[in-house]
């Protein structure tokens, strides 16, 4: 019996057009974000998560402007917290971590088709400050991608010495230093010294992330701005009182730019493991605080907290000028039903954290 409903729901995940999945899962809002937009190779975050291209980014805005009603964060606490309506087809756009072609690329689009968007930044990058330790480790495999087989020897040698190492190529060197987290930035920092790299130097002259400045026209321009911690660091991992400090910190950075009496955050990675009743203790403290934004697709959650289907996705990155958004989409409503179908509370098709 189990296996024939199994055959029956995965034959009916595959037949259900996009159309009609959302009288199937119902949700009030679809939340669609990026990271960057960008015809120009980024090495920072190249080897993390292509940049969309501006072709294909324009066809999503497109596809959005003609399918869905995009609505402002704003538009949705209203809608979940005080029982205002949403529009049919409501779909919220963002952008998470703060990357200069948020500004550049990504503004001059948003404005030419008059769809409202909410830029959530990792405010110590502001100004370039500081660099996320994967655009490190982005940059040491650009790096050495670059150099001859020789000098790539020479290199992943002096590496082995320095740290009991094993590696043997610039294949073993790009698996080593991506699987590096955050408490081997020192060695990451020494790889890329070793490679020739000079981060403050990068920050300098490339400044990958926006500025102060920069941040204050967007808001200016009516876009929201919200909060994303201030290291881009999973709050799962950290005790009580240090994630308190990343969430409301970030948010006051946010809210002395901008002038907002509130402010929205979104999770870096997720929120998975995060418990809902400290967040909601959490809002009631901290006033400023408005909703919270994860990357669990159309998962269901508190009336606090939106979920949003990241469009970078590796396995959605088909060639082209067309946008990527009804794949998406159906695959994310597709592991909505099918779990609802199976009453199990893991998706079928997991949702994948960006990094």
């Amino acid at each position: 019996m189990k296996k024939t409903a199994g055959k029956l729901a995965k034959a009916v995940r595959m037949a259900i057009p996009l159309g009609l999945y959302p009288y199937l899962v119902r949700r009030d809002v679809v939340g669609i974000f990026y990271h960057a937009v960008s015809d120009k190779r980024l090495p920072h975050i190249q080897h993390l998560y292509p940049p969309e291209r501006v072709e294909r980014f324009e066809a999503a805005l497109r596809y959005i402007k003609k399918r869905y009603h995009p609505v402002t964060d704003e538009q949705i606490e209203a809608h979940r917290l005080h029982g205002r309506s949403l529009p049919r087809g409501a779909l919220h756009l963002s952008f998470d971590d703060g990357f200069a072609e948020c500004f550049t690329v990504a503004r001059p689009l948003l404005l030419k088709y008059s769809i409202p968007c909410t830029f959530y930044v990792t405010t110590n990058w502001l100004d370039n400050q500081s660099m996320f330790y994967r655009n490190k480790a982005s940059l040491c495999v650009e790096a050495i991608r670059q150099l001859a087989p020789d000098t790539v020897k020479m290199v992943v040698t002096s590496i082995n010495n320095a740290m009991e190492t094993r590696l043997t190529d610039a294949a073993s060197f790009n698996t080593w230093v991506m699987g590096l987290g955050g408490v081997d930035e020192p060695v990451i920092d020494m790889a890329a010294r070793m490679l020739g790299i000079d981060m403050a130097e990068y920050l300098r002259d490339r400044q990958p992330y926006m500025t102060r400045a920069q941040v204050q026209q967007l808001h200016s321009d009516g876009f929201t701005v919200g909060a994303h911690t201030r290291r881009h660091i999973k709050i799962a991992q950290l005790a009580p009182e240090e994630a308190e400090t990343e969430i409301v910190g970030s948010a006051q950075d946010v809210q002395k730019i901008t002038g907002t009496e509130r402010v929205h955050f979104s999770f870096p990675y997720s929120a998975t493991g995060v418990g809902r009743d400290w967040l909601a203790d959490l809002r009631r403290r901290h006033p400023l605080l408005g909703l919270f934004f994860d990357t669990r697709d159309l998962q269901a959650d508190e009336p606090f907290m939106v979920n949003r289907v990241w469009a970078e996705k590796a396995a959605y990155r088909a060639a082209g000028a067309q946008t990527n958004l009804p794949d998406l989409l159906h695959a994310a409503y597709r592991a909505e039903t099918y779990k609802a179908m199976q009453g199990q509370a893991a998706a079928a098709e997991p949702a994948i954290e960006p990094g």
